[in-house]
């Protein structure tokens, strides 16, 4: 006997998926809906499916064109989800006020989706009261690197980063202070041994000085300064970018001096961060003057950060006391560098 619809659609509920859009052209012109049952098929040919209910306009228009195009949503695009989702009565023209790009195959595409692909109708198979419309791919782009938009027990959400299983510290400290020696025995990096060939993203060395640095074996890091200022998110993370792109081994996001970083400040810009980064290692440096502190240290081992600057005591910097760092992942159980249980703080 099969479960009840009602059951059936609570235990799906607890699968959380990401949200595209899916749009199709017929002989009225565009027309779109918001679907969260998309998969990917074959790698080879590229294969992706994405079913569609028999009841609503989009599977008939979908069958008889022949074509489609998906955009994947974005975490800032909820209200465009809910708009295809028929959610926003009183929106006349779901596609108004949107910015969209037309693909090859003539389907519109989010231009300021996180990505997009373009599809021919392979193959159609009945799926129940969905029709399984398997499509091969034409065309695909990633307009836009951001963290994703999920569906789950019918909310909207994003991402929740778990706490990274270890910190890793670069510590500011005298090279001949006693403390240096312990922090090098326990595995962490002091700042002031030279190991780091560091510069600002305003003001980056030629190409030819970053790979003359890698090739004596220091670790090249680029920093954006006051990363977490507010209104800067678009200017800090196209330094980041372009940080990867000149081939940094690790990107430092610097808190400014002056302003203090909020934590919704610091979520805004590392959970993007995070991923423009990659493949290079994301670092934090954060002001110890900043009351919230070890609250923005929480949010950004939340937002995918395992790597910070501190600061041990004495050096005279005003950074992120290394004692302080070490407390907050104790309490998190987040493991740090071995043999500091014992370190002054």
């Amino acid at each position: 006997m099969p479960v009840d619809s009602t059951t059936f659609r609570s235990v799906l509920g607890q699968w959380p998926s990401g949200v595209c859009v899916v749009t199709t052209v017929g002989p009225h012109g565009v027309h779109g809906m918001t679907a969260s049952s998309f998969s990917s098929v074959s790698l080879d040919p590229p294969l992706v499916s994405v079913c569609l209910g028999n009841h609503l306009p989009s599977r008939a228009l979908l069958g008889e064109a022949g074509k489609f195009a998906i955009s994947f949503l974005g975490k800032d695009q909820a209200d465009i989800g809910r708009r295809f989702a028929g959610q926003e009565r009183d929106v006349k023209n779901r596609f108004a006020g949107l910015d969209w790009t037309t693909t090859a195959n003539g389907c519109p595409v989010l231009s300021d989706a996180v990505a997009w692909l373009d599809c021919t109708v392979a193959h159609a198979y009945p799926g129940g009261d969905h029709t399984i419309f398997v499509g091969a791919v034409t065309d695909a782009a990633l307009p836009r690197i951001t963290s994703p938009l999920l569906f789950h027990s019918r909310n909207w959400g994003q991402i929740a980063d778990p706490l990274p299983s270890s910190v890793n510290l670069t510590v500011d400290v005298a090279a001949d202070d006693p403390l240096a020696g312990a922090l090098r025995k326990a595995g962490a990096r002091v700042r002031a041994d030279g190991h780091c060939f560091e510069f600002s993203a305003d003001a980056p060395p030629p190409p030819a000085a970053i790979r003359a640095a890698k090739e004596s074996g220091a670790t090249v890091i680029g920093y954006v300064t006051d990363a977490f200022g507010p209104g800067r998110e678009d200017e800090v993370l196209a330094e980041v970018s372009a940080l990867t792109a000149l081939g940094c081994d690790e990107i430092g996001c610097a808190e400014s001096l002056v302003v203090p970083a909020s934590p919704l400040q610091v979520r805004r810009v590392l959970q993007d961060a995070a991923v423009r980064a990659r493949p290079a290692v994301l670092r934090v440096r954060l002001s110890g003057d900043n009351r919230l502190a070890l609250v923005n240290a929480l949010v950004a081992m939340k937002s995918g950060v395992s790597h910070f600057d501190v600061v041990a005591p004495g050096s005279g910097s005003s950074g992120l006391p290394l004692g302080d760092l070490l407390h907050l992942s104790r309490q998190l159980e987040v493991a740090g560098p071995p043999d500091l249980a014992h370190i002054r703080e």
